[in-house]
């Protein structure tokens, strides 16, 4: 179906572009919401004159945007998220979640997909990614990953029971420091599942298990 779009719906089209898209598409979303009509020879003639419009209200966006990224050139983009003992993450930090907190900085809606993470941030940090805010508006955030509150004191908590490890339990592992904080995690688990848990240790078990 060919249509008219009447507005910018990125990044299938700009307002005044002439497409043909799927019948579905159009029926059931571009032309109810207003941003499209069907391409007929009276709405042809419209165009021209929305390209126009449309070309100078992106004129408009991009130097409000401008400004945005003049904003926040200096400014980190704080991202808190659960960690394990050694700073590794749960998981990795995504675009959306950038997008999420540059919104609430900004109070401006972020599209997610112009946040353009180079590789997987699985660690606390300070990682520079590239940002594109709408067309022709980029810029580079300085994006600093945290532990969150929970996490650094589960941490601490772990930290404390690796030192009531025993030697008998060391002389059993590889005495590393990671193989040693897993052996008191599952202390932890095993007193917490037994209700033996000293102050705390549930709360710790129970964050574990979580992860």
């Amino acid at each position: 179906m060919k249509i008219l779009f009447l507005q910018d719906v990125r990044p299938t089209a700009r307002a005044g572009d002439v497409k043909e898209v799927k019948s579905g598409f159009a029926r059931n979303y571009l032309i109810p919401k207003g941003l499209a009509v069907l391409a007929t020879e009276h709405e042809l003639r419209r165009a021209a004159g929305l390209r126009q419009i449309a070309e100078d209200r992106r004129l408009i966006e991009a130097k409000e945007w401008q400004d945005v990224a003049d904003a926040i050139k200096n400014q980190k983009i704080r991202i808190e998220v659960r960690t394990g003992p050694t700073g590794r993450l749960y998981g990795s930090v995504t675009s959306a979640m950038i997008a999420a907190e540059l919104g609430r900085l900004t109070d401006r809606e972020i599209d997610r997909r112009g946040i353009q993470i180079p590789a997987p941030i699985r660690a606390v940090g300070e990682y520079k990614v590239p940002a594109k805010l709408v067309d022709g508006v980029s810029t580079t955030l300085v994006v600093d990953v945290v532990a969150d509150d929970a996490s650094i004191e589960l941490n601490k908590q772990m930290e404390a029971a690796a030192a009531l490890v025993t030697e008998a339990d060391k002389n059993v592992l590889d005495p590393s420091f990671e193989e040693v904080l897993a052996a008191a995690e599952a202390k932890i688990h095993a007193e917490a599942s037994t209700g033996d848990a000293s102050d705390g240790s549930t709360s710790v078990s129970s964050e574990a298990d979580e992860d």
